[in-house]
């Protein structure tokens, strides 16, 4: 059955700040003391799509694991979620699009120059592709004062090779039109049609409220192509493992790979452990899925405060 719990928290703000050029949906599970040069800060790339309002009910339970003393904030990908009809989608330059893969990484090292304090110390949470933008934003931004990486469920190499990543490939790369017109179709019909069709095809799982509502997004013509877009250069850009860069990234990466994850095989967790044998890879033994926000976020992120809690205490 589904889930009937809402959050509705006075501590969370939602907010649509203008990075890149495009209104952004950014949630803040509280909030940073500019003044104080202790700061510590968990924040949340997400997966594709990256809609951050799926992460909920997981950066809810992780700020409540720190007895709210530790912001737990989340970013979307840039064009990946709905915007206010008081706000316009601009007019960008193809050619310096922040909705490519490259975009998206560019995107959020705007967000870190821009709305993070330089001193601040970080937890970066990645989720699938949000892991692989996250070791880039670590490359490139060498100067964060990063003190864990936890990358769940990481597609950080040779995506287009997986199992589904040879499905989702071809029809990425040629058939991509039909589902921004499926979608532009679909937008026509009532919001409160477009809930009744999403709670009927979860309506055997145990989903969330915010992960019910946050699919509410698919239904918009213009973020089904930013997030299938997206996915096109993921399949097409993110190959074989740059292990030489990654290495002295090493000490502060979490990896947990999956079990059973087809966009993620267990013979990528193999070869990682084996490229790194120093490194703290894991292999999830609990049965989540790769997409844990859907029925594991409370659980995932009690485990993620678990790796943590003595890194961030002491």
């Amino acid at each position: 059955m589904m889930s009937s719990k809402t959050l509705t928290c006075s501590y969370m703000k939602s907010d649509f700040p203008v990075i890149s050029g495009v209104p952004t949906h950014v949630l803040k599970y509280g909030q940073l003391d500019n003044s104080n040069s202790k700061n510590t800060l968990f924040l949340i790339i997400p997966g594709n799509p990256g809609i951050i309002t799926f992460y909920e009910e997981f950066m809810d339970t992780l700020y409540a694991a720190s007895n709210q003393k530790i912001p737990v904030w989340g970013i979307s990908h840039a064009g990946h979620v709905s915007i206010p009809h008081d706000i316009k989608w601009p007019k960008i330059d193809k050619v310096h699009s922040p909705y490519t893969l490259q975009g998206q990484i560019e995107h959020k090292i705007s967000f870190v120059r821009e709305h993070i304090p330089q001193h601040t110390k970080l937890i970066l949470i990645g989720h699938s592709i949000g892991c692989y933008i996250i070791t880039e934003l670590m490359k490139c931004l060498p100067e964060l004062h990063v003190l864990k990486a936890p990358l769940m469920f990481p597609t950080i190499e040779r995506i287009g090779s997986s199992p589904s990543g040879r499905l989702a490939t071809p029809l990425l790369q040629y058939l991509r039109w039909i589902s921004v017109g499926f979608s532009y179709v679909l937008s026509y019909i009532p919001q409160q049609a477009k809930r009744t069709l999403i709670d009927w095809y979860f309506a055997k799982c145990n989903i969330p409220e915010c992960a019910l509502r946050s699919c509410l997004n698919l239904f918009d013509p213009v973020c089904v192509d930013k997030i299938t877009y997206m996915a096109k250069h993921e399949m097409l850009e993110v190959l074989d493992l740059d292990s030489v860069s990654l290495k002295p990234l090493i000490p502060r990466l979490i990896f947990y790979f999956g079990a059973n994850d087809h966009w993620c095989p267990i013979s990528y967790f193999e070869s990682t452990r084996k490229l790194f044998p120093e490194g703290d890879i894991r292999l999830c033994n609990q049965g989540y899925e790769h997409a844990f926000v859907l029925e594991s976020s409370v659980d995932c992120a009690n485990m993620v405060w678990e790796w943590l809690k003595d890194d961030i205490l002491n």
